[in-house]
């Protein structure tokens, strides 16, 4: 996900905190865009928030942990998972879409 303005306004950076479980699943992901001139969001605030917009989706937070990873290591094509060892991101590209149109039965 790439921003680089909003209307006039320029996007400062762009900070994401996830939620997996002790298997390395990612059960929530939490983006927050920081436009200039706004003030910037602590990482204890990123994993405040993460936390409760979880909750209010009925995750059970108890046995998730929380990981900040770099906003732009997320593409569209791929399956995400955490190493729950190493608490890095692992990616998993996804099968081409290639020879899919145009099938007939």
């Amino acid at each position: 996900m790439k921003f680089s303005s909003t209307g006039s306004q320029n996007v400062k950076s762009v900070s994401c905190c996830l939620l997996f479980d002790p298997q390395g699943q990612i059960h929530h992901v939490h983006r927050v865009v920081t436009m200039e001139g706004a003030p910037d969001t602590s990482q204890a605030e990123l994993e405040a928030q993460t936390l409760r917009v979880a909750l209010n989706l009925g995750l059970d937070t108890k046995r998730l942990q929380v990981l900040h990873v770099a906003a732009n290591e997320f593409s569209e094509r791929a399956h995400y998972s955490v190493d729950p060892v190493k608490r890095t991101l692992k990616i998993e590209a996804l099968p081409s879409r290639t020879g899919l149109r145009g099938a007939k039965s």
